[in-house]
């Protein structure tokens, strides 16, 4: 879990007597952990986003402590503390100069301050914040797949700055291989890392949780998703290239208490839309079908009718037993074909025709018709998306 610097600096400036040097605008920046750094050839423990800590204890030479924040910066660090007084007296201006050109907060504390409170303080920040984050993470669980008990996530998403009835968006991370990525714990930790830093960027108040293969980023706004979105597909391929993502996007869910029509749309999404595109981020209103059902606002007469259209078969299945529903749904997606829909579910052409059959006169309907057909195909996608 990461946490912006610009806001803890602030909190702790005083208590160390921290003296920000150059780099002001480098503070909004994201940071993981700390470390005590004293060798220029350690710098390989860095995975970036880190606070690095010196006293200087290692300098031998005069090029040392510049050769050193060149190093640090390259690294990906997100600041440099340098403890004055002991071992680096003064920080020479072409440091200063080459950490201002690169947007690099350099930081000075006093001798006298103790740096192991300053490592204390701010690993329990990281710590205090990943507690907050699971919370969080149980709450908009909660509003996703228990809409109907407010009382399980309102109160907690409210004290942490979500606002209930603005706009949401659920943006999905996916891929066949991310399994693999949570082995490596590493690997895995660094793809969270690399999204809360492009979320950082876009300033969103956000929630991210792992669930059913895929990383889910819960986001309190609807300004300037696809530039989120594309930015996030960059990212991954920039980073994590030997892997295959495709990112799912939401349309906008007026509130909290509409985020479980979202997570049932990225489902849709996942389940179809990126399989006849080859794109890596699919939209799920750039489904025309899709766009004209979300343009009925009542929600729920859509529902009662889809319900109402598919009910006897619903019905049927639940007292007998059968897949009638999965059926007809395979066979209207087959355009009918008796052949195709045999071939996939493995069973005999004459079987399919007489379930096909029954499915009719369960119905009444003529399936031979374009509109009875489109009826069913509808329903079909108002279950799926809503």
């Amino acid at each position: 879990m990461a946490i912006n610097f610009r806001s803890v600096y602030y909190a702790t400036k005083e208590k160390y007597e921290m003296n920000l040097i150059t780099g002001s605008t480098g503070l909004d920046k994201l940071f993981s952990w700390v470390h005590i750094l004293e060798n220029i050839n350690t710098m390989d423990y860095l995975h970036g986003n880190e606070i690095v800590i010196t006293t200087g204890i290692g300098k031998d030479s005069d090029t040392w402590l510049f050769e050193y924040v060149q190093k640090v910066i390259s690294s990906g660090a997100t600041a440099l503390i340098i403890n004055t007084g002991q071992f680096i007296r003064d920080i020479p201006k072409n440091i200063i100069d080459y950490c201002s050109k690169k947007n690099f907060p350099l930081i000075t504390v006093p001798w006298k301050i103790h740096l192991i409170d300053i490592i204390r303080d701010y690993c329990n920040r990281i710590f205090a914040s990943e507690q907050l984050s699971y919370s969080l993470m149980g709450s908009i669980k909660n509003a996703i797949f228990h809409p109907n008990s407010p009382e399980t996530f309102e109160r907690q998403l409210e004290r942490n700055n979500f606002d209930l009835h603005s706009d949401y968006t659920i943006l999905a991370i996916s891929s066949d291989d991310l399994d693999i990525l949570r082995i490596n714990s590493k690997l895995y930790g660094k793809l969270r890392l690399k999204v809360e830093v492009e979320l950082n960027k876009f300033r969103f108040i956000n929630c991210i949780f792992d669930y059913d293969n895929s990383f889910f980023i819960v986001i309190n706004s609807s300004n300037n998703i696809p530039e989120f979105a594309n930015s996030i597909d960059k990212m991954l391929k920039a980073n994590f290239e030997e892997y295959n993502f495709n990112i799912s996007v939401s349309s906008t869910a007026s509130s909290i208490f509409e985020l479980h029509r979202s997570y049932k749309q990225i489902e849709y999404v996942k389940a179809h839309m990126h399989k006849k595109s080859s794109n890596s981020v699919c939209f799920f209103e750039d489904n025309g079908i899709n766009e004209l059902i979300l343009a009925v606002n009542n929600y729920q007469l859509l529902e009662d009718s889809a319900l109402k259209t598919l009910e006897p078969i619903l019905k049927y299945d639940q007292e007998a037993g059968t897949e009638y529903l999965d059926l007809l749904k395979l066979y209207l997606q087959e355009n009918c074909s008796v052949k195709a829909v045999s071939e996939k579910t493995f069973s005999h052409r004459n079987t399919i025709n007489y379930r096909i059959k029954r499915i009719k006169n369960l119905l009444g309907v003529n399936l031979d018709e374009n509109e009875e057909r489109f009826k069913l195909i509808l329903a079909f996608h108002i279950m799926d998306i809503l």
